[in-house]
């Protein structure tokens, strides 16, 4: 349980900095370096990322699309076959954060086995 702690909190921590200078990739990048030096095993290795960095980027999504009443979240949702829904288009950016970071984890310890 310790591991996993550290390992969500190192994860959020990389991915909000590398994310103030870079794009939204940098996610991966964080989750991979944060598997990489934290051992996580199991199922963990996929949950812990996916649940930190989902829940990171809905709560950013949240807050920018309250910023301006959900306006455009509203007309993208519509673009998207989500039925124009801003609360829809929310869990999607949610679930697609956290699966970026998923993949970057399992690549992050891809690499520590094969060092």
């Amino acid at each position: 349980m310790k591991r996993i702690l550290i390992h969500s909190f190192l994860t959020l921590t990389l991915a909000v900095a590398l994310g103030l200078l870079n794009q939204w990739y940098t996610v991966i990048i964080a989750a991979a370096v944060s598997s990489y030096v934290v051992r996580l095993k199991g199922v963990w290795v996929f949950l812990a990322p996916f649940i930190v960095i989902g829940l990171d980027w809905a709560i950013e999504a949240y807050f920018i699309g309250a910023a301006n009443d959900f306006i455009l979240a509203k007309k993208i949702a519509v673009l998207l076959p989500l039925g124009g829904s801003a609360t829809a288009l929310i869990a999607v950016t949610g679930l697609l954060g956290g699966l970026f970071a998923a993949s970057g984890s399992l690549v992050g310890r891809s690499l520590r086995a094969l060092r």
